[in-house]
C-alpha cells in the first residue's frame, strides 16, 4: 500500500464523523483544536474552503479517491469533533463521561442533542506584582448542541464568570469597558469583575449547495493566527449568514454576512446609566476561489452602516441587503458616514505539508490613508508537531480609530480585526507538538505599537480529559514586556476550552 493511499484513507477517516450525522454543526473557533483539523483540510486530496470560519462541516469537502476500495487499515482515529455518537460502549457510566462522551446525549435516530457543562478554573501569581493578590478565573456554564435530521442544527452557551487579572489586562479592562472578546463588566469585591456571556447559532441547509446561519457569535476570515479582514477578537455580536458553494468540485464559495455591531454610546445621555447602546450595522462578502489544487483567493469587502444618530434610529439602508460584491465600496467611497475595507486573502498549498498565507487590506474610502499587510507560513509535516511563523503591519493609524465611535470597524469598543486595531507591526512564531491527548505550545510576539515596544512569551502544556468537549488540564507562564508594565504569570487550569480568547497584546 504507497504512502498517497494510506495519506487518503487516513483523511477518509478522520473526516467519516463528519460526512455521517453531524452535518450542520460548525467546527469552534478554538486554534489549537483544529490544528488536527487543518491539516487535513490543507492536504492535497482536500477542496474545502477554510479561511472564513468557523467552517460548517456541511461545507468540508474530500476527494476520497482509492480509499472507496480499501476496508481494512488500523489507523488511529484521535480527532477532535463537535457531536459523533460514541463507540465506548463497553467503558463504565462514569469512564464514559469523563474521557470519552458528552455529558447528557439525546439520541431518538432523527434528533440528536448533547449538552455539556462549560467551566473554566484558573489560578496563579505574577511575580511583577507586588500587592500579592492571587489571580484567578472562575466561570460556569453550559452548552447545547443538536441535530435534527439531516439540514438542521442548533447550538447555544452560556457562561458566567468572575476574574482577577494580571495588571495588563485589568488596565486594559479600566480603560475600555470590557474584557478582551468578552464584553462588560460590572465591578467584582474589591480587584475583580464579573460578566457573563452568551451565544447562539441555527444552521440549516436546504439543498447541499447553501448553508443559512442566524445567531449570535464571531467569525473569522483568514488562514492565519490574526486577521486584518475580520477576526473572532471582540465580543458576540447578532449575525445572519449566507454560505453557498458552486462549481466544479466546488472550487467557489461565496459568504454573505450581515451584522448588527453595538458601541459603548449610551442612546441617551440624559438617561440612567444601564441605557441602551447605539447600535450600528456591518455587511461582509467575502468570495473565495479554488483556483488550483495548491492555490485559493479569496475577496473580502466590509461596509460598516450608521444606523442610529443623535436625532435617533435611521432608516432602514436597504443597501445592506446587496448581496453582490464591490457595489457598497463604489457606493460609499465619498461617504462621510458609510465606509468600506476591501481585501485579498491568498493561501498556496506547498509540498511537505507546508502553506504560505497573505493578507492585503486597505480603506475602501481612503485609500491614502489606510493599508494594512499580512503574511505567514504554517508547517505540519511532522506527526504532532506544526510551526507556524506570521508578520502583520497596519501602517497608518486611521483604520479603526480615525472616526468617531459610531463609524468605527468596532464592536463594544474593541476592534473587529487585529486587536491592536492600527498603527503596528507585529511578528509571531508559534511552535505546538501533540501527542496522543498531551498537548505543548510556545508562542513568541515581538510588536511595535504607537512607537511603543511590546515583548510576549506564552508557554504551555496541558492534556485533553475528555475531546468531546475539550476538557482540558493546563498549566502555563505569560512574560510580558511594554516598557511601562511588565508580567510574568503562572498559572494552573482546569477547563473546557471551545474557543479563543486573546490577551498576547
Amino acid at each position: 500500500m504507497n504512502t498517497l493511499t494510506i495519506h487518503t484513507l487516513f483523511t477518509f477517516i478522520l473526516l467519516s464523523p463528519f460526512i455521517g450525522f453531524s452535518q450542520q454543526q460548525n467546527l469552534p473557533l478554538n486554534r489549537e483544536f483544529n490544528l488536527v483539523n487543518h491539516k487535513v483540510f490543507n492536504g492535497e486530496f482536500s477542496n474545502t474552503h477554510t479561511s472564513f470560519q468557523p467552517i460548517n462541516q456541511s461545507s468540508i469537502s474530500i476527494l476520497l479517491g482509492d480509499a472507496n476500495q480499501i476496508s481494512e487499515l488500523n489507523l488511529p482515529q484521535d480527532y477532535l469533533v463537535n457531536v459523533n455518537k460514541s463507540n465506548k460502549k463497553e467503558r463504565s457510566w462514569i469512564i464514559r463521561k469523563m474521557f470519552f462522551e458528552n455529558l447528557i446525549v439525546v439520541d431518538t435516530g432523527n434528533f440528536y442533542m448533547t449538552i455539556d457543562p462549560l467551566f473554566n478554573g484558573e489560578f496563579g501569581k505574577d511575580s511583577e506584582d507586588n500587592s500579592g493578590k492571587t489571580l484567578y478565573k472562575n466561570t460556569r456554564g453550559a452548552i447545547v448542541r443538536a441535530n435534527v435530521g439531516e439540514k438542521f442544527s442548533f447550538e447555544t452557551s452560556v457562561y458566567e464568570n468572575q476574574v482577577v487579572l494580571p495588571t495588563y489586562l485589568d488596565n486594559y479592562v479600566n480603560t475600555s469597558g470590557v474584557v478582551p472578546g468578552q464584553g462588560r463588566v460590572k465591578r467584582f469585591k474589591q480587584t475583580g469583575f464579573d460578566f457573563a456571556a452568551s451565544s447562539a447559532t441555527i444552521t440549516y441547509s436546504p439543498y447541499q449547495f447553501l448553508n443559512l446561519q442566524m445567531g449570535t457569535g464571531k467569525n473569522f476570515v483568514g488562514d492565519g493566527y490574526r486577521s486584518l479582514l475580520l477576526s473572532d477578537y471582540s465580543f458576540n455580536y447578532p449575525f445572519f449568514k449566507i454560505i453557498t458553494t458552486f462549481g466544479k468540485r466546488n472550487q467557489f464559495q461565496y459568504t454573505k454576512l450581515n451584522a448588527s455591531l453595538s458601541s459603548t454610546v449610551r442612546r441617551d445621555l440624559s438617561a440612567t446609566p444601564e441605557a441602551l447602546f447605539v447600535r450600528k450595522s456591518m455587511s461582509t462578502h467575502y468570495f473565495s476561489w479554488l483556483a488550483t489544487k495548491w492555490l485559493n483567493v479569496g475577496f473580502f469587502e466590509s461596509t460598516l452602516w450608521q444606523t442610529e444618530d443623535t436625532t435617533g434610529t435611521k432608516p432602514f439602508q436597504f443597501q445592506q441587503l446587496n448581496p453582490v460584491f464591490g457595489i457598497n465600496t463604489l457606493t460609499t467611497i465619498k461617504d462621510d458616514v458609510n465606509h468600506s475595507n476591501i481585501g485579498v486573502n491568498t493561501k498556496i498549498k506547498l509540498p511537505f505539508d507546508l502553506i504560505i498565507y497573505n493578507q492585503f487590506i486597505m480603506d475602501g474610502n481612503q485609500y491614502e490613508k489606510t493599508a494594512g499587510y499580512q503574511i505567514g507560513a504554517r508547517y505540519s509535516g511532522i506527526k504532532g508537531l506544526t510551526l507556524q511563523a506570521e508578520f502583520n503591519q497596519i501602517n497608518n493609524p486611521y483604520n479603526t480609530t480615525f472616526e468617531p465611535e459610531l463609524e468605527q470597524f468596532t464592536n463594544y469598543n474593541e476592534p473587529l480585526t487585529h486587536p491592536y486595531g492600527d498603527n503596528f507591526t507585529e511578528i509571531i512564531g508559534i511552535m505546538n507538538y501533540k501527542y496522543k491527548r498531551a498537548f505543548a505550545q510556545l508562542k513568541v510576539i515581538q510588536a511595535k505599537r504607537n512607537n511603543i515596544d511590546l515583548s510576549i512569551i506564552q508557554p504551555h502544556i496541558g492534556y485533553v480529559i475528555n475531546p468531546k468537549n475539550n476538557m482540558t488540564f493546563i498549566t502555563g507562564l505569560t512574560i510580558r514586556d511594554d516598557s511601562f508594565n511588565q508580567t510574568n504569570y503562572v498559572y494552573f487550569g482546569f477547563r473546557t476550552n471551545l474557543k479563543n480568547l486573546y490577551d498576547d497584546f
